[in-house]
């Protein structure tokens, strides 16, 4: 499939936020927020010419774009590995603002959230090529009895959150626990004994995502290797892949390498602040999610992870494959792919507060990550927030669409007009430079090629209603200049 064609799913793909999305989690992004529903116009935003002359060039300046449109108050980070090794990175935004603003940086640390279960799903398979344990073993081989959970369930079933496990964070008591106790630390067999409810449904009949699953994942490591679960991931995928950004907390520590601070609405009053700055603890969530999502990385660590467990370099056939399902299902062993028609792709989000999204993409050899310090998504509330997804969506599509110029004067003539903000969700902004004449053909066309505006504009700067239009990657042609332009959220 040609990939312009496939652009238009892209930002469908995006919205996929997890299926990772727990109770706790939709209580919190459904918290009012101070954050204008719609975007204003952005006096500093450029358009993106796609033919820079060189792919870092492109991603610079439509990562850059794309997060100075953003309203939210920290920012992101981003990294994507490329198919000849390099690695492309750049941060935008602030980590802290408390006692002093510090800006964002490539070296900073955010929380992955249930990336997390894609390390914990590959330490287990290792273990599975090390004849360790297999994956039709039962669960109840290797670890203490629990309330509510079923012995009989196998490690492929728990990998996979077939077993109908329920979720411990969607246990009433959990989360009120933890707002009580923010900087106490959490032990698996507590939370595992007192706050897991009946199953869903009887093992192996359904597919439910349970943060238990990998709960009982980390517990299984530590029965058979008789270390920390974080210790196992350390020894058998981190220090082998030469991954030195990414730690256990609160059990690790990085050290001298900066952490980004979160921001996060701390008293429930409207207003999103620097939270660790504003006395947040954030020890005991971290604990209580445990193996099931409470690693800390840069995205640089997580495409060479996605690109060395997702490429084929660290499991062994069968176990890879076990990992990566023909026709996949809603979910693999500790992964999912995006559903992008003609562009397949294996990865993780996560969410907890940060926000975090990595995948690897086959057929490009090429791996990207983005994470976010903000604790706010797109939503029904504020559907016009450019968030993790958007910046994610953008940075893919500047990547398949590339093409060289040939010249700096080439590139140059291309920049004939700019719009903003790009992504616009009901109108779009479009200023005319120097090099184009007033009237002028204003042509938009869909990913097909259909043409779906026709307008003849009169003045330099004009506003195009665009709210009748799909959510998708639209052509915008003046004259003789074009641009992409990503129209709804």
């Amino acid at each position: 499939m040609n990939k312009k064609i496939i652009f238009g799913l892209l930002l469908l793909a995006a919205q996929q936020i997890t299926v990772a999305q727990t109770a706790f989690q939709k209580g919190i992004l459904n918290e009012k927020t101070s954050v204008p529903t719609s975007l204003s116009p952005i006096d500093a935003f450029k358009p993106v010419d796609l033919r820079a002359s060189t792919l870092p060039e492109a991603l610079d300046a439509a990562f850059d774009n794309i997060c100075s449109a953003s309203t939210l108050k920290g920012g992101f980070n981003a990294a994507m590995l490329l198919p000849d090794g390099s690695i492309w990175k750049r941060a935008y935004g602030v980590a802290k603002e408390i006692p002093a603003t510090v800006p964002l940086t490539t070296d900073h640390l955010m929380a992955m959230g249930s990336i997390t279960k894609s390390f914990v799903a590959a330490t287990l398979l290792t273990m599975v090529d090390d004849s360790l344990l297999g994956l039709d073993d039962s669960i109840g081989q290797y670890m203490s009895s629990y309330p509510n959970i079923d012995g009989n369930a196998t490690i492929r079933q728990l990998l996979s959150h077939r077993t109908g496990f329920s979720d411990y964070l969607e246990h009433p008591a959990t989360i009120g626990e933890w707002l009580n106790n923010l900087d106490s630390i959490w032990v698996a067999d507590t939370v595992l004994n007192h706050y897991v409810l009946a199953p869903n449904f009887p093992v192996g009949t359904d597919f439910s995502y349970s943060n238990t699953n990998y709960l009982l994942a980390g517990r299984i490591i530590e029965s058979i290797t008789g270390m920390p679960w974080y210790f196992a991931v350390r020894e058998r995928i981190l220090l082998p892949l030469g991954l030195t950004h990414t730690f256990a907390y609160p059990w690790e520590t990085p050290g001298t390498q900066p952490v980004s601070n979160l921001f996060f609405d701390t008293d429930g009053d409207g207003v999103v602040e620097d939270a660790q700055g504003s006395g947040m603890a954030l020890e005991g969530l971290y604990s209580l999610v445990s193996s099931a999502g409470n690693l800390m990385s840069t995205p640089e660590d997580i495409v060479k992870f996605n690109k060395a467990v997702h490429g084929g370099n660290v499991l062994k056939p069968a176990t890879f494959a076990a990992m990566h399902p023909a026709n996949p299902p809603q979910y693999g062993l500790g992964a999912f792919p995006l559903v992008i028609p003609g562009v397949p792709n294996w990865g993780h989000n996560g969410d907890l507060l940060y926000k975090s999204k990595g995948f690897y993409f086959l057929d490009e050899t090429m791996s990207l990550a983005v994470q976010q310090n903000d604790w706010r998504l797109a939503d029904d509330a504020m559907p016009d927030l450019i968030d993790i997804d958007t910046v994610f969506t953008v940075l893919l599509m500047t990547y398949l669409d590339f093409e060289p110029s040939s010249s700096v004067e080439d590139l140059t003539q291309q920049q004939g007009f700019r719009v903003f903000p790009n992504p616009a969700a009901d109108v779009l902004n479009l200023e005319v430079l120097e090099q184009l004449d007033v009237p002028a053909q204003v042509l938009i066309s869909d990913v097909t090629g259909r043409l779906v505006v026709s307008q003849t504009i009169q003045n330099k700067q004009v506003t195009l209603p665009i709210g009748q239009l799909s959510s998708g990657i639209y052509t915008l042609r003046v004259g003789k200049f074009v641009q992409k332009v990503v129209i709804g959220q």
